[in-house]
């Protein structure tokens, strides 16, 4: 082979190579363009939900005037928040361009935020007395008492002001009590609801998934009988999670849960205390969908335990119990963090499976207490996802509450988040501290 044909050669497998690097790395900036996509598209569609936008004015073809605030924008048409109104209960209108004639931005648009009527758009009256606000030529309503909770000028705000409303909406979505409406209400019972039951569900679901790993890595005989054990966990992963709430609700609440009412609460039948969905049952139900994950992760960091080193701790005299917790443990504790990962990223953004074994519509009673035992374990609770498809779907006027479902989306974003760079973390110092153990 010439000198020629072998620089040839080379000069190919070179190309081979760049190829193949550039199609990985156009990969992996592909995925961090679409997890940036989905950030910027949660923080545009709920900023509505937070930051006081400016108040229109339109005026129609037929000689009608349209006050709101734009909610969507198209080409050929706009969705227009325009409050309360007498004549049309709708709060949203959606209306083409062709209808629309002219646009102006009122300065002495005033928008107020009502207890008992919502959102309104107007002008004040200025020689009544007490105020009055004119919704329309038609619709005015008395300003007084205690049923006007905030008003502003929309169109006349500074940027201290506006920061001033922003962070007041913040606090008003996460802690605003509503007795009744739940898309009213603050989401942090929510929030509390969902973080809870993830590590509710930890707890039950790391030890078991731990130790079964182990048994069937270390202890159990590696004959045809553990390999259809292992195909069967996986096959338990690729399971609808709605299969998982039926299972839930027929084993957990109808079966041990009417047995524990039996034997600990017989004073209160037939009124059920565990007998009913509840936290508890939530979290062993999740526990039970996320099990096959933890255990995949935990087998595959056994299998990279070199023999050599256990063997070696034989030697020196220690026994099988203190090989596998002051040695294998240690060792493995970035793969049991890797499924703990998994898990909470599945758990947190489950719905279907809650809705049949814990999660309601609306509960501001938090799960948690300063009461022994501090869990109220046979409560219902609220959980983010669900308020999510609530909002989103069961909502009478879907259009007006889209900006709170963006929102709510974006806090369950953030605080999945959150809960992974915790994991993330630990994970990485349990490797940074037994890496050279492997080596």
């Amino acid at each position: 082979m010439s000198f020629h044909t072998r620089l040839k050669r080379r000069a190919q497998r070179w190309r081979s190579d760049d190829a193949i690097m550039f199609l990985c790395g156009g990969a992996v900036a592909l995925c961090l363009l679409a997890l940036a996509a989905l950030f910027a598209l949660l923080v545009d569609q709920s900023r509505l939900q937070f930051w006081p936008e400016p108040v229109y004015q339109w005026e129609t073809q037929d000689g009608t005037r349209i006050t709101g605030q734009i909610i969507e924008e198209s080409p050929s048409s706009l969705v227009i928040s325009v409050g309360h109104q007498a004549s049309d209960p709708n709060s949203v209108r959606r209306v083409t361009r062709s209808e629309l004639v002219a646009r102006s931005r009122p300065i002495d648009i005033v928008r107020v935020e009502h207890d008992v009527l919502g959102i309104l758009y107007g002008v004040w009256i200025e020689s009544a007395e007490p105020a009055i606000l004119s919704v329309t030529p038609e619709f005015k309503v008395p300003m007084q008492g205690d049923a006007i909770v905030r008003w502003y000028f929309p169109n006349q705000l500074t940027i201290i002001q506006s920061l001033q409303i922003f962070a007041d909406n913040i606090a008003n979505f996460l802690f605003f009590a509503s007795p009744d409406s739940p898309s009213d209400a603050g989401v942090f019972p929510a929030l509390v609801g969902t973080v809870v039951m993830v590590l509710l569900m930890t707890v039950f679901v790391m030890p078991l998934g731990v130790l079964a790993a182990i048994y069937l890595h270390e202890y159990a005989a590696q004959g045809r009988l553990t390999s259809w054990i292992r195909v069967a966990v996986h096959n338990l992963a690729a399971i609808p999670s709605v299969v998982y709430g039926v299972f839930g609700l027929g084993v957990f609440v109808y079966g041990l849960g009417s047995e524990i009412d039996s034997a600990m609460y017989s004073d209160s039948l037939p009124s059920p205390t565990f007998g009913e969905p509840g936290l508890l049952w939530a979290s062993l139900t999740l526990a039970l969908l996320t099990l096959p994950v933890v255990i995949v992760a935990t087998e595959e960091g056994l299998a990279r335990v070199p023999r050599s080193i256990i063997e070696a701790s034989y030697a020196l005299g220690a026994t099988r119990a203190e090989t596998l917790f002051r040695l294998i443990l240690p060792l493995i504790g970035p793969a049991m963090m890797t499924g703990l990962i998994l898990a909470i990223a599945r758990a947190a953004g489950e719905v279907a499976p809650l809705m049949l074994v814990g999660v309601v519509e609306f509960a501001p009673d938090l799960p948690i207490t300063t009461d022994y035992p501090f869990l109220r374990l046979d409560q219902k609770f609220m959980h983010l996802g669900y308020h999510i498809y609530d909002l989103g779907f069961q909502s009478i006027d879907m259009e007006a509450t889209r900006p709170r479902v963006f929102a709510t989306a974006l806090l369950l974003f953030v605080i999945v988040m959150v809960l992974n760079t915790l994991a993330v973390l630990l994970r990485n110092r349990l490797d940074r501290k037994y890496r050279h153990l492997l080596e």
